[in-house]
């Protein structure tokens, strides 16, 4: 595991949980709503988001972001109510008071090596890009991208290989199965649409290496 992300977690107590982590190595990074992204170089499926339990109208839109940013979710409460949480949505943990930071240390660490190990097979998780494989299901940053099943397979195979430069004719290939006779010009067409849904501003994943084909980024370009 290789971060932990406190969403909306009041500063003295991140503070708190800063100690209780201590020299574990792990990162704790604080997230904010509305805006609640996975920063750059976080990887999903090796983290988890911490959330305060404290009662107020929040707690429900701050597991959802969680869960919507396909992380493990550990809830720190205040008490033993857990406020009606519907805890069959994704993996979900409870610590309970008296806070003891050794227990929170290890309970964080359990949670993310039970998500990551039931998610290893079946889940490409590229930044902030997550391919259900199971599912056939593409979120960025939380958000599910509608996808044509070519243009799902174009990314499935570029991102299940970052860095790898693949040429137009063994996309064809490897997506098409067969040499089609439209030419390579339609991986071009397929990659563009594709581009157009899951790119923005912030992210450009997919990138052209010219007069050769394409490749997806990786985290540290």
């Amino acid at each position: 595991m290789n971060a932990v992300l406190l969403i909306d977690i009041p500063d003295d107590e991140a503070g708190r949980l800063e100690a209780a982590i201590g020299t574990s190595g792990l990162d704790l990074t604080p997230i904010r709503l509305p805006e609640v992204r996975v920063p750059v170089g976080i990887d999903c499926r090796r983290s988890v988001a911490v959330l305060s339990g404290a009662a107020d109208a929040n707690l429900h839109d701050r597991v959802d972001a969680a869960i919507g940013l396909s992380l493990p979710v550990m809830v720190l409460m205040p008490g033993f109510v857990t406020h009606d949480l519907d805890v069959s949505l994704g993996h979900m943990d409870f610590c309970f008071p008296p806070f003891r930071p050794e227990e929170f240390a290890v309970r964080v660490g359990l949670l993310g090596a039970r998500f990551a190990d039931n998610n290893s097979g079946n889940i490409v998780q590229q930044g902030e890009i997550r391919i259900d494989l199971e599912r056939y299901e593409v979120t960025v940053s939380g958000r599910k991208v509608d996808l044509t099943f070519k243009e799902y397979e174009l990314l499935r195979v570029l991102a299940s290989n970052p860095g790898h430069v693949y040429s137009r004719e063994a996309l064809l290939q490897t997506v098409w199965e067969y040499d089609y006779y439209g030419g390579t010009r339609t991986v071009d067409v397929h990659i563009r649409r594709l581009r157009s849904k899951i790119n923005d501003v912030e992210h450009q994943f997919i990138e052209t290496v010219w007069n050769v084909g394409y490749r997806f980024r990786t985290l540290d370009d």
